[in-house]
C-alpha cells in the first residue's frame, strides 16, 4: 500500500500501521483512490478498536482533489477526529505553521508544524 510514486498521496518508509502511526507525503497529483480507501479503514479501524493513530504528513505541495473526494472526506471527518490523538505537520512552506496554529485549538488531536529540517523531531514528538 506504499502508493504510486505520482500519486498526490504516499505512505512513507517509516508508516506504522501496528504501531499506530499513519505516515504519508503530500506532492502533486491525482489522489489514489484505493489509498484512501485503505487509509479511512485504518481510521475506522482505530476508532471500532478504541485505539489512537498518530499522524505524521510531509507537506510539499497540495495534491488534485476533486468535489466527490471532498464529501467523502467531510462523511469521515468525525471519525478521523476522534481516531487521531496527535498530528505532525512537516514542511516548510509559511501557511503551514499558521494553519497548525489556527487548528489545533479547535480540533481534538494535537497539533504541531514542523520544518522539514526538524522531520527527526517531528517523529520524537509523535512518539513521546
Amino acid at each position: 500500500m506504499a502508493g504510486d510514486e505520482q500519486s498526490g498521496i504516499r505512505l512513507l518508509h517509516i508508516d506504522d500501521p501496528a504501531g499506530g502511526l499513519l505516515a504519508y507525503a503530500t506532492q502533486k497529483g491525482e489522489i489514489s483512490e484505493d489509498l484512501v480507501e485503505a487509509v479511512y479503514k485504518r481510521f475506522d479501524d482505530a476508532k471500532a478498536g478504541g485505539t489512537k493513530i498518530r499522524v505524521y504528513a510531509e507537506m510539499s505541495a497540495i495534491p488534485s482533489i476533486d468535489a466527490s473526494m471532498i464529501l467523502d472526506k467531510l462523511k469521515h471527518l468525525g471519525t478521523i477526529m476522534s481516531a487521531v490523538e496527535r498530528m505532525a505537520i512537516v514542511g516548510d512552506a509559511g501557511w503551514l505553521d499558521l494553519y497548525a496554529r489556527i487548528i489545533d485549538p479547535i480540533t481534538k488531536p494535537d497539533i504541531k508544524h514542523f520544518t522539514t529540517e526538524q522531520k527527526a523531531d517531528a517523529l520524537v514528538w509523535l512518539r513521546g
